[in-house]
């Protein structure tokens, strides 16, 4: 029993500094790294006799790492405004009988 504290703030310790790690991850190489981090960690902690405490916490930060992994996007997204921009641009040229591909001649007969 003795030797479950030390481990158990080791493996709090490690999980601190992988979530700190996290914060920066700008690709999805790194995301998938980071998971793959965790399940050792988690591993690691569960054979090491780390506190259910302890193990309650690294799943529970495995779990929502696995859900971002897959869910932010690796590429920009347009925002809102510039989505209705164009599509007002689109509306403005169908109104105006231009072609799609002269986007001039619909704003010459806009102005």
């Amino acid at each position: 029993m003795f030797i479950a504290g030390p481990l158990h703030c080791v493996f709090e310790r490690e999980i601190a500094a992988l979530m700190a790690r996290m914060q920066s991850c700008d690709t999805r190489r790194d995301r998938y790294d980071d998971f793959d981090a965790l399940v050792d960690l988690e591993d690691r902690a569960r054979g090491g006799g780390a506190s259910p405490l302890t193990l309650r916490k690294i799943a529970e930060v495995r779990f929502l790492v696995g859900i971002l992994r897959e869910a932010v996007r690796p590429v920009p997204v347009a925002s809102l405004r510039t989505v209705l921009w164009i599509r007002g641009l689109g509306n403005s040229l169908r109104r105006s009988g231009a072609a799609p591909d002269q986007p001039h001649a619909a704003a010459e007969s806009a102005a």
